[in-house]
């Protein structure tokens, strides 16, 4: 009796132990990885107030090493941070964003995400001001022009600001150099870094022609930072992580070559810096 009740034991033992194996997450999207986005939900200085949440859908898929990682149509939740409008005396509006949610395969998780640009001019301004920022700080990134009709895109203001920090919103409030009021509507097009690596579920379905696929393992990394020290972009040692280091230098071939400044490893790049992985022969 007492052996049966032991066996029995060890199988429920064993059978848990599968289960929190089955649950593991099988890929990890990295700190710094970008994501496309598109406005579902209408928002503007003039009525959003702090606190409010907004929608915004995955408008291109991303792969991890050829692992679809979060499909295109994904909900991503955010929060409004900060508001400047001309009833509170603001000169230009100003709202200040970050990211909290993903929905992807029918699962919610927990993110940190941060507005970024991918326009050429405000991403080097960007990529300059990063480096003055200290490591590990939570940041907001101050939005402050709506889509238009003819490009639907978010305009975002080149600086950062501290999570608890509105001097960036005050100060072009204050400038009168933008729009007052700043508008977002469904189809708006902005771009978000994820702050904090992600860990998620690899999901099915074959790959779509305009999904990203982006490269993580260490040897691919090592690869490319040598590749990039080769032509005086990176300065530092081929450790095989992706670090702000590597993903700066990256990020600045990219804008050299006219590729969108996104500091990840895509394919594009990958074969550019002439790098050979597993998916690429």
């Amino acid at each position: 009796m007492h052996r049966t009740g032991t066996v029995l034991m060890l199988a429920a033992s064993l059978a848990a132990a599968g289960a929190t194996r089955a649950a593991a997450h099988d890929l990890t999207v990295p700190k710094g990885t970008f994501l496309e986005l598109a406005a579902s939900s209408a928002f503007d200085s003039d009525h959003v107030k702090k606190g409010d949440r907004f929608t915004a859908t995955v408008t291109r898929g991303l792969r991890v090493e050829d692992q679809l990682a979060i499909p295109a149509g994904s909900t991503v939740t955010g929060e409004i941070k900060s508001v400047r409008a001309p009833h509170d005396g603001s000169k230009s509006g100003a709202i200040g964003v970050k990211f909290e949610s993903l929905e992807a395969g029918g699962k919610t998780y927990d993110i940190e995400g941060i507005l970024v640009s991918l326009k050429a001019d405000e991403r080097k301004r960007m990529l300059d001001q990063q480096g003055k920022l200290l490591t590990g700080r939570h940041v907001d990134v101050i939005l402050i022009g709506g889509g238009t009709e003819a490009d639907m895109r978010a305009d975002t203001l080149v600086g950062i600001s501290g999570l608890d920090r509105d001097d960036l919103a005050d100060e072009w409030a204050r400038s009168g150099l933008g729009p007052s009021t700043v508008r977002v509507q469904p189809g708006t097009t902005f771009t978000m870094e994820f702050d904090k690596a992600l860990s998620l579920d690899a999901l099915p379905g074959a790959r779509t022609a305009d999904e990203r696929n982006i490269y993580v393992s260490t040897e691919t990394v090592k690869s490319l930072q040598r590749a990039l020290r080769g032509r005086n972009y990176y300065a530092g040692e081929a450790t095989g992580t992706l670090d702000r280091p590597t993903r700066e230098a990256i990020a600045r071939f990219q804008l050299d070559r006219s590729q969108a400044a996104t500091g990840d490893a895509d394919e594009a790049t990958v074969q550019a810096l002439g790098v050979t992985t597993a998916g690429l022969r």
